[in-house]
């Protein structure tokens, strides 16, 4: 539709090659309103592992046109069925600009909590897309 959209996502995997077996199921929106140049996106999914314990993921986030780029904000929540040291909380922001015709730069940063050590994990990035 006009301004929105969405989209679903179902996998498994069996195991095979020395990995472990799971299966996930995802969805997400999102929303484009034309009274703002801003997109809203929204997305959950659950991860069930052949071993370990379930696990469910929450993504909220947001883009908004500002100057010549694209300033970008993100929570992510994580619970691990039955463990709060496996729960983990984070955010993310980033600011994404064309340098030239060919040079795209993404400067960002980013935080996750990080419940069974209690320090927090915390970095900034660098991303430099080229195309030619």
């Amino acid at each position: 539709g006009d301004g929105f959209g969405g989209g679903i996502v179902i996998a498994s995997n069996d195991g095979e090659g020395g990995t472990t077996g799971y299966d996930t199921f995802g969805g997400g929106i999102y929303y484009s309103p034309e009274s703002i140049d801003a997109t809203f996106s929204v997305a959950y999914d659950t991860t069930d592992p052949e071993t370990g314990a379930d696990a469910t993921d929450l993504f909220v986030g947001v883009d908004y046109e500002v100057g010549p780029g694209t300033l970008s904000a993100a929570y992510n929540s994580t619970d691990v069925d039955g463990s709060d040291s496996l729960d983990s909380t984070g955010f993310e922001v980033s600011y994404t600009y064309s340098l030239n015709d060919n040079v795209t730069l993404t400067p960002g940063f980013f935080t996750v909590e990080d419940t069974s050590t209690g320090d927090d994990d915390t970095g900034v990035v660098l991303e430099t897309a080229f195309s030619f």
